[in-house]
């Protein structure tokens, strides 16, 4: 099973440490989450674990390779990046795009199959769009868009997911839909996942392991049950935090 691992990874941008000699592995079972305050530089460590910019020391491994050594059609078909905005500008139908994820797999002059299309109409169900299918993307609200964008992710069936914000635009039942189809990916396909979020619920409630971002390259890495506390939160987000037990753990509030 692929693997995504960073080696002594050093990433910053316009002058300002984001991670400093990371050391972390993306291994089959783990859902990881991604978190940080506002503008600590989550987006720009997931595109440089996904090989889209350079870090400034260390390495990306993918597959034992570096992924910068790799060409893009090869990463397209072991790990898919969720990005953090999801604009569609050219028109193009729902499937149409829905099959894009199907692009990585297939050969330069080669079509779709039916069994193609039927991983992207599954998709589309698993996101609430079904009847959606001949609609333009231009047309598409910011949360439809978003849950297409994921679809998209879906049948792409990436064995490592890079995902940014994927409950952004999202109401409750759509973050939930979204945030369960992450989790069986994971826990019954034995895939990858690091998600980066800013409801620390969601982590508390899906994430087996956290990577934390504090500033000034700081960050801590491990088991959400080690990490997921008011002491390490408070840290993170330099606020007050206050931890409620519930039905299904542990829970967090902003504190008074």
């Amino acid at each position: 099973m692929s693997s995504l691992i960073c080696q002594s990874l050093d990433v910053s941008i316009a002058g300002k440490t984001i991670c400093s000699k990371l050391n972390l592995e993306l291994v089959p079972g783990q859902f990881w989450g991604l978190l940080g305050s506002n503008g600590i530089g989550k987006t720009t460590l997931l595109k440089c674990m996904a090989g889209l910019t350079a870090p400034d020391a260390g390495t990306v491994l993918l597959e034992n390779q570096p992924i910068d050594k790799l060409p893009r059609r090869v990463i397209a078909r072991l790990l898919g990046m969720l990005q953090q905005h999801t604009v569609y500008v050219f028109d193009a139908s729902v499937l149409e795009t829905a099959l894009t994820g199907r692009h990585p797999h297939l050969g330069y002059w080669e079509r779709e199959s039916a069994d193609d299309q039927q991983k992207a109409l599954a998709a589309i169900r698993a996101v609430d769009l079904e009847g959606f299918e001949a609609r333009s993307v231009t047309g598409l609200s910011g949360g439809e868009a978003r849950r297409l964008a994921f679809a998209a992710l879906m049948v792409q069936e990436p064995a490592i997911f890079l995902l940014d914000e994927p409950t952004n635009h999202l109401d409750m039942k759509h973050q939930i839909r979204i945030m369960n189809r992450v989790e069986k990916q994971v826990n019954e396909h034995q895939r990858a996942a690091l998600t980066a979020l800013h409801d620390v619920n969601l982590a508390a409630r899906y994430c087996s392991h956290i990577l934390m971002l504090f500033g000034d390259g700081e960050w801590r890495a491990g088991p959400a049950t080690e990490l997921l506390n008011q002491r390490m939160l408070e840290k993170l987000y330099q606020c007050p935090v206050e931890s409620v037990r519930t039905s299904t753990g542990t829970r967090f509030l902003p504190g008074g």
